[in-house]
Order: structure tokens, then C-alpha cells, then sequence
């Protein structure tokens, strides 16, 4: 059993809270939502008037707020979490925010000997309400120990990233990929709609393809992360794809911006020398560019 100040009561914050304290956590609550304390209160949970008494009592502090501002205010603030918490406390965040803001967090936490995990979260809401959330952590791995009979009973799987930050790093480049590929959906199923075509028959198609089983899966494991660029598809290809495909987009008044985004970037595997390797390739040049390399090298 553990004494939790719980900081945020949102979509995800309220389902996680309760199977805390259903797993036996004795917890102390903070949200600018009365209702949403209330609610909370009512499962058995102590409302602090302020962080600082929020914290008061508590051996472990997590924070799930909207953005790493909110985060900065209620553990630094006046009144802030860290004001009223002991020297062995450990802090979780499980915000979704900026690296550079919990890099500095971190680094004024730890300066007074506390520790503090980044543990962003993978799935939504509902998963959270069933207990099968993931939690990615970062930290030492007696850290990660501390904190995972906390964090274990109330999700699916407690995944160590790696050292701190690794997995807010790590939620931020998901979540990226995932919101890229919502608006890339979005797009072609306008296009669908507006050519007048099934969208449950494409969907059902596209379960059978790369463009519905992803590319991670499917393309790149053979080619670009096994170190091969020679055309399974080209990117010439690609971008010539792309282009009949903005052109039908223009037809029915649909923006493309991912497919104008992705166009300049097989735009710039033409520029490295390499537009008739494998579109894969890319991934070998933005990294041989973030190195410091020549992207031509590999051809």
C-alpha cells in the first residue's frame, strides 16, 4: 500500500485514481474540478486544498495534467507539491509535454535528493478504466522498481524505456506517428468519399496492404532496417504516386498536406542522389543527415 497525491482528474486521470485507490492506495486528490474530486472523495480519497497539502503524508506524487506548464505549477509553484514533500519522495509524471520542461523539472527535483520518473501513457480512456493502459518509465532501474508495484495493478504492462526521458521521448515520437497518420487517413478516405467509392470496402482492402498494415511492419524490416535500399518500391515511384494523388485531391477541392509534406521529402532522396532506391531509403539519409554524414554515401 502506498500514499499517492494523485494530481489530475481528467479522461484519464479518473479512471486511473480509482483503480489506485481500488488496489488499496490510500490517496490524497488535487483538481480544479470540484465535481471531479468529489467524485474521488467519494471512493474514499482525501482532497488537499492546495499541492503542498495535497503532498503532505505521501510517499509517491503523480501528475497527469494537460501540459508540462501545469506540471511546472503545481510542484513549483506557491504552494507546490515539492514545498510539503519529503526527502524520499518519488515524483511520476505522467504528462504528455514538452522534454525540455521535464528535463528542467527533473534536474530541480533531484537537486534536492527526490527522484522523478517520466511515465507518459500509452492507450486512452477506456483502456485506462479496464486496467490496460501502458506505462512507459524512465529512470535507473531500481527506480523503475520503487515504483512498479505502484504503477503494475492498475495497467497491462509497465515498459522501461530507458534512462530519464527516454519515455516521454518515446510517447512523443508515438503519438506523432500516430497523429500523422490520422490526418494521412483522413485525406484518403475524403478522397474515397468524394469519388464515390465504399469506404468499408477500402478499409477492408487496405487491411491487406501496406498502406493499412503500416509500414513499419511491412516494408522496412526488410529493407531500410536490414540496411538494404536496392527498389523494392521506388521512391521515383513514390513521389509519382503522390503526385497522381494530389492531382485527384485538387479535382474534388481536397488539401493533401501529408501527401505535400511526404512529396518534399522523396524531393530531397532525389536530391542526395538517391530517388531510385528504395523508399525506405529516406530513413537513411534524415539520420545520416543528423549525423553529420553525406547522404549520398550507401548507393
Amino acid at each position: 500500500m502506498a500514499d499517492i497525491a494523485f494530481f489530475g482528474l481528467g479522461a484519464m486521470g479518473t479512471p486511473i485514481a480509482t483503480n489506485l485507490i481500488e488496489a488499496g492506495n490510500r490517496l490524497s486528490v488535487y483538481d480544479i474540478s470540484a465535481a471531479a474530486c468529489e467524485r474521488i472523495a467519494q471512493l474514499g480519497a482525501r482532497v488537499g486544498t492546495t499541492p503542498a497539502d495535497t503532498v503532505r503524508g505521501c510517499d509517491t506524487v503523480i501528475t497527469l495534467l494537460p501540459t508540462s506548464i501545469e506540471v511546472r505549477e503545481t510542484v513549483l509553484g506557491p504552494h507546490g507539491a515539492l514545498s510539503a514533500a519529503g526527502p524520499n519522495t518519488v515524483f511520476i509524471d505522467m504528462t504528455t509535454g514538452s522534454l525540455a520542461d521535464f528535463v528542467q523539472l527533473h534536474a530541480d527535483i533531484t537537486r534536492l535528493g527526490m527522484t522523478l520518473i517520466d511515465s507518459p501513457i500509452a492507450r486512452g480512456p477506456d483502456y485506462a478504466a479496464a486496467r490496460q493502459v501502458l506505462f512507459l518509465v524512465g529512470g535507473e532501474a531500481t527506480q523503475i522498481d520503487r515504483i512498479r508495484p505502484v504503477l503494475a495493478p492498475v495497467c497491462e504492462e509497465v515498459i522501461h524505456c530507458g534512462p530519464t526521458g527516454s519515455a516521454l521521448t518515446t510517447k512523443i515520437i508515438n503519438n506523432y506517428l500516430a497523429s500523422v497518420s490520422v490526418v494521412a487517413n483522413a485525406e484518403a478516405l475524403a478522397m474515397a468519399s468524394a469519388a464515390g467509392l465504399d469506404r468499408d470496402f477500402l478499409r477492408s482492402l487496405f487491411k491487406r496492404t501496406v498502406a493499412g498494415r503500416g509500414s513499419l511492419e511491412t516494408v522496412y524490416p526488410g529493407k531500410a532496417l536490414s540496411g538494404d535500399f536496392t527498389p523494392g518500391f521506388s521512391a521515383r515511384l513514390a513521389r509519382k504516386d503522390l503526385l497522381l494523388a494530389q492531382e485527384l485531391g485538387d479535382a474534388y477541392g481536397i488539401p493533401l498536406a501529408t501527401g505535400t509534406a511526404a512529396r518534399e521529402m522523396f524531393d530531397l532522396q532525389e536530391r542526395t542522389g538517391r530517388i531510385d532506391q528504395d523508399w525506405t531509403a529516406l530513413l537513411d539519409i534524415l539520420e545520416r543527415q543528423t549525423s553529420g554524414k553525406s547522404g549520398r554515401s550507401g548507393q
